[in-house]
């Protein structure tokens, strides 16, 4: 047995651990995910170190196996209320994960186009083993959770298996595509945190608000006509110009005419600051690529958090917060583009924010005071746009504002650190940074 497999099988075997969900308060369960961070940061090495890859025995230390048990302390505090989510989420990390390196490096010969390194099998098996374990064993701890609470006096109708088949299945699909693309990001990261996510979006969508919907022919004619003549105009690749259609599309079909205007306001903002003094750019190396064009990937990266925002207006029942962290979510994106686009070029004395020393034009984590002035007025312009369109309150501009600076100076601290070593790509940075102004919006509209 290679050292490889023994990892994934020291990945798989700790998914037995998730039966005891049923039996332990939040209290319980923090206390025995913190056990497992223990054992991934001193146990593992003394009881399975010849499952450590060549690095992790050279450092005596395993980043993956330490953030395996932070994750499940993460999950537990997020979602404790609701511990069937800690089960699904930590089974599709356990099981899909681990059985799709299995799989894949022992039959996956065809491999994604996206990502060489993985492969249609592996992709398969994740997506079958993590479905069905996040199904049982969702439907295990739900079952046992129902009964202690009849047991205290308390209503909680157990949830059908229906509702942990579909789901189950469809965070694993979705944790799946996750873990395929060529992220600089640890999946022991990114997988659980998608599909527990998602499972919890599930508990709190109402279909019925889908009859709310905008006419999908308005919203496609007006998203293609937009987007052929941003490809005409050499603002967007073709990849963009189909990411930039389906975003676009979505986002009208859930918050109308006023969801795309935010839209297009970032993107023509976003556009024009990026092709602005291009030469001048590109002569100190910092301009955009592909001669400011922007793919599917930017799509994805700057878009995706708002479209999850506004899908999540036009299904829940709390359509007001979600609509601030959209509107949130592209000012963050605009805050983001403009301070870097502009500030390179009329930024005086750009310093690294960790230091606070002089730096270089277009270096990873700088500020300029010119900037950062510069974003904070291109973000108060988003959300003063929002509130004559109606989508948030006149109040909630000051969130939307706050929300961006603080998701951007997340932003430039990442770039400064992990960014500048080449951990994550820029687009990773971009979609924590939007995420971050999205959920920070959330969390003041909650405390205020």
């Amino acid at each position: 047995m290679t050292s490889e497999t023994k990892r994934k099988i020291e990945h798989i075997v700790p998914v037995v651990f998730v039966l005891l969900l049923r039996y332990l308060n939040a209290w319980q369960a923090l206390l025995f995910a913190f056990v497992g961070i223990m054992y991934g940061l001193f146990l593992s090495k003394m009881l399975v170190k010849s499952a450590f890859r060549k690095h992790e025995r050279e450092k005596g230390f395993s980043s993956g196996k330490l953030i395996y048990g932070v994750m499940v302390f993460i999950l537990i505090l997020l979602f404790y209320k609701k511990m069937y989510i800690v089960a699904g989420a930590w089974a599709i990390m356990s099981l899909g994960d681990g059985c799709s390196n299995i799989f894949g490096k022992a039959y996956g010969k065809r491999k994604l186009p996206w990502n060489p390194e993985k492969s249609w099998i592996g992709s398969a098996a994740f997506v079958f083993f993590g479905g069905v374990g996040a199904a049982i064993l969702m439907w295990w701890v739900n079952q046992g959770h129902a009964f202690t609470q009849a047991t205290l006096g308390q209503m909680q109708t157990p949830l059908i298996w229906s509702y942990f088949f579909i789901s189950a299945f469809s965070a694993a699909f979705l944790a799946a595509g996750v873990e395929s693309l060529p992220l600089k990001i640890n999946d022991n990261i990114t997988v659980p945190l998608t599909a527990g996510l998602f499972l919890y979006a599930t508990t709190i969508i109402n279909w019925e608000h889908l009859n709310n919907a905008h006419s999908i022919i308005g919203a496609l004619g007006v998203n293609i006509s937009f987007g052929l003549l941003a490809y005409y105009l050499k603002t967007v690749s073709k990849s963009g110009l189909i990411g930039g259609v389906i975003v676009g599309t979505i986002i009208y079909l859930c918050l109308g005419i006023g969801g795309f205007l935010i839209l297009f306001t970032f993107f023509t903002l976003g556009s024009w600051s990026s092709k602005h003094k291009y030469k001048w750019k590109a002569s100190h190396g910092v301009a955009q690529e592909n001669k400011g064009r922007r793919g599917v990937k930017h799509a994805v990266a700057k878009g995706g958090v708002g479209l999850i925002m506004a899908i999540m207006a036009l299904l829940t029942d709390i359509p007001e917060v979600f609509k601030i962290a959209f509107v949130a979510a592209f000012a963050t994106a605009t805050f983001d583009t403009i301070s870097s686009e502009l500030g390179q070029i009329y930024g005086k004395k750009p310093i690294l924010i960790t230091t606070m020393k002089s730096v270089p034009v277009g270096t990873d984590g700088a500020i300029s005071i010119e900037g950062t002035i510069l974003g904070v007025s291109s973000a108060a312009l988003i959300g003063a746009e929002a509130y004559v369109l109606q989508l948030i309150s006149l109040s909630s501009i000051i969130i939307v504002v706050i929300a961006a600076f603080i998701g951007t100076t997340v932003e430039s601290v990442l770039g400064a650190t992990i960014e500048r070593r080449k951990w994550v790509s820029n687009e990773v940075i971009n979609f924590i940074n939007i995420s971050t102004g999205a959920g920070v919006s959330m969390l003041m509209v909650k405390i205020l």
